[in-house]
């Protein structure tokens, strides 16, 4: 009888797997037919912000999946979340994935994370916008600090000496301003300009309403403040519907980040001068191009910067 029912309950796991791996074949990015000859399954853990970074990242690992032939699993945890991020990264090793692609953030311990990934035989892929403060192997994504100084020049280049900063910068549990990147690059254009400044920095909060938050504390901290400059889209259209409510375009400069429908209409009107667009679609790409490298060779993913180009409504600018 023993046997008998350990035997049951071995066919009934066996099951259970098998149909647990026709389920994930036939995940986000593959179509169902096609989904039983994956070889390999990746399994991306993001941010569900409402931010079209993640938007990007998620087509560009899209575009790519079929030719790594990978089916490809997504969770979205609310950011920021460390716990819930912490969680699927237990999910993703526990359920023997293949591959990791994983958005990371400045303050991560990312080396830990890959280091235990590798015992597990998962090959890690780190992503984000925010590079952690040291080298990590296989991180791919976009410096802040190049696009904090594109930001600030773009602004000085407008305004020279007259410009009154206020930055919008990502949400952080931790650190100060001057800790961030972005806020460094910022910083670093403006000192090509004497006179110029940054007035105030604000973070931008979780929510829907977050960039209208911040804008609305700075404007009303610093009345000298003549431009905005913005590290996201959500923040970028919350600063721009902020200065058409106080009737202030075209007396409060914007330079937005990256580029949705609505960004493209702000930027016809005039109400965002420009807009920095991360290329997240790349990075989505070559997070999925640098698994199947890793996987072919047996050797570490090597890093890669991503760049980005300028939208105005002149067209883009690399």
């Amino acid at each position: 009888m023993f046997g008998l029912a350990f035997l049951g309950a071995t066919l009934l796991n066996a099951d259970l797997i098998s149909k647990s791996r026709q389920a994930l074949a036939s995940g986000v990015f593959r179509d169902p037919e096609a989904a039983e000859t994956a070889r390999f399954h990746v399994i991306v853990v993001i941010p569900d912000t409402g931010d079209s970074f993640f938007d990007g990242l998620l087509e560009g690992i899209s575009d790519s999946a079929s030719e790594a032939d990978a089916a490809v699993q997504v969770f979205r945890y609310p950011g920021p979340s460390a716990a819930e991020a912490e969680r699927y990264f237990e999910i993703a090793l526990r359920a023997k994935a293949d591959g990791l692609i994983m958005y990371v953030t400045r303050d991560e311990d990312v080396d830990a994370r890959a280091a235990r990934a590798a015992r597990e035989g998962v090959t890690f892929i780190p992503v984000g916008a925010n590079a952690p403060g040291r080298s990590i192997p296989g991180f791919i994504g976009s410096d802040p600090f190049l696009q904090g100084f594109e930001g600030g020049k773009l602004i000085c280049a407008r305004l020279g000496a007259q410009a009154r900063i206020g930055v919008i910068l990502p949400a952080s549990e931790t650190g100060t301003a001057e800790e961030e990147p972005l806020y460094r690059g910022v910083e670093a254009a403006v000192r090509a300009f004497p006179g110029a400044s940054i007035e105030i920095a604000a973070w931008e909060r979780p929510g829907v309403l977050a960039g209208e938050e911040a804008a609305v504390l700075i404007l009303q901290s610093r009345r000298t403040v003549n431009a905005l400059f913005c590290s996201s889209s959500r923040s970028t259209m919350g600063a721009a519907q902020v200065v058409v409510d106080m009737n202030k375009v075209g007396e409060i400069l914007i330079v937005g980040a990256d580029e949705t429908a609505e960004i493209g209409r702000y930027i016809d009107k005039g109400v965002v001068v420009a807009s920095i667009v991360r290329d997240s679609r790349r990075i989505g790409r070559e997070a999925v191009r640098a698994f199947s490298l890793a996987k072919e060779s047996g050797q570490p993913p090597i890093p890669v910067e991503v760049g980005f180009f300028v939208k105005t409504a002149k067209g883009a600018n690399e």
